[in-house]
């Protein structure tokens, strides 16, 4: 199946480099740099662990799919008079640099502000981060969270969260990612909910070494912070997929008219959160789709799963952001929804 896949992929830019160089040299280009990773792979969702041979597969094959994609507007392009020697050369440039980018991307920093209606004006300018979908194991060591996390605490932030699937599954990885985050720094502190990856393993065991270094884990539970005499709830839900969370309990010692910041690392609770009148719903676990076509939120992988793919929404008087998440699940690919990190501003409306 996997072979499959790959040939289809890389067909018809192998078929074209050939025909172009009259010669099988692509062909044989295509599969040395195929043969090693497939030798190794087991399925789409348990890669090998991440190496040059992982590296220079996958970003052939994303370069590949980029370049078939956009044969077709080249030709149209070629037919109504565009150069052809040029026309080709930014086909094959675009289809190179997507490629890498998909397999190297650094997470992109995104920056939002929500407007609410009736925040205190100590919490004018409140900035929270978001770390989500680290996915924690073969494919993202430790040290590339420790990198996340020096990134988020560079930006003096007043609050960041976690939200969900830290690990990919088992045991291996727990406490690398606990000592990975643990190093999270914010005037308010560090906050983590739960995600349906996280009992891919001992849930237990993972929130006992999460608060063993400094994180504080809401599990259908919230805190009240106050800054400069300005409430904010913080609560968090646990995971869906095992049917663990419980909104009404998570938001049950939220003080009358004080604006809440809820952690649920699935989106598709946002229409409840919005029932219970919660301004700010922080989740993750789409990925943005990890495959999408860029720009354009809708047309993502993403879509097969939930409404809410990536980015902000508003509904009412609340609001969503689906963080599109820092790591990866199977292929450690991202094409079209890149990796994130995410600053959101509370100001007053």
């Amino acid at each position: 199946m996997a072979t499959a896949l790959v040939t289809a992929v890389q067909l018809p830019p192998v078929l074209w480099l050939c025909v172009r160089t009259r010669t099988p040299l692509p062909a044989l280009v295509a599969l040395g740099l195929s043969w090693p990773y497939l030798r190794q792979f087991q399925s789409p969702w348990q890669t090998p662990p991440r190496s040059r041979t992982t590296t220079l597969a996958l970003g052939w094959w994303c370069a590949c799919l980029v370049f078939a994609v956009l044969m077709f507007p080249a030709v149209l392009a070629i037919r109504a008079g565009a150069p052809d020697g040029v026309t080709w050369g930014l086909v094959g440039a675009l289809s190179l640099v997507l490629g890498c980018d998909a397999v190297l991307g650094w997470p992109r920093l995104r920056r939002r502000t929500v407007r609410i209606a009736g925040l205190a004006p100590g919490l004018d300018g409140y900035r929270i981060g978001q770390l989500s979908d680290v996915h924690c194991g073969p494919q993202v060591p430790e040290a590339r969270v420790a990198a996340w996390v020096k990134r988020l605490n560079a930006l003096d932030l007043d609050l960041v969260t976690v939200t969900g699937d830290l690990i990919t599954h088992g045991p291996s990885h727990v406490e690398a990612v606990a000592r990975g985050l643990g190093g999270l720094r914010a005037k308010d502190g560090a906050f983590v909910c739960m995600g349906n990856h996280d009992y891919f393993t001992d849930g237990e065991h993972l929130v006992r070494a999460l608060e063993r270094h400094g994180l504080t884990v809401l599990r259908n539970r919230g805190v009240v912070m106050a800054r400069r005499e300005a409430p904010l709830y913080v609560a968090g839900v646990d995971d869906t997929w095992t049917s663990r969370h419980d909104l009404p309990r998570a938001l049950a010692a939220r003080p009358e008219g004080v604006p809440t910041v809820l952690l649920a690392h699935d989106p598709d609770l946002f229409p409840q959160a919005q029932a219970h009148g919660v301004e700010l719903t922080l989740s993750g676990h789409t990925h943005g789709g990890q495959l999408g076509v860029p720009g354009v939120r809708r047309w993502s992988l993403a879509r097969f799963i939930t409404r809410w793919t990536a980015g902000l929404y508003r509904q009412g008087r609340s609001w969503l952001y689906v963080s599109r998440g820092a790591g990866t699940t199977g292929p450690p690919v991202r094409l079209g929804a890149p990796a994130e990190l995410a600053v959101i501003t509370l100001r007053r409306a």
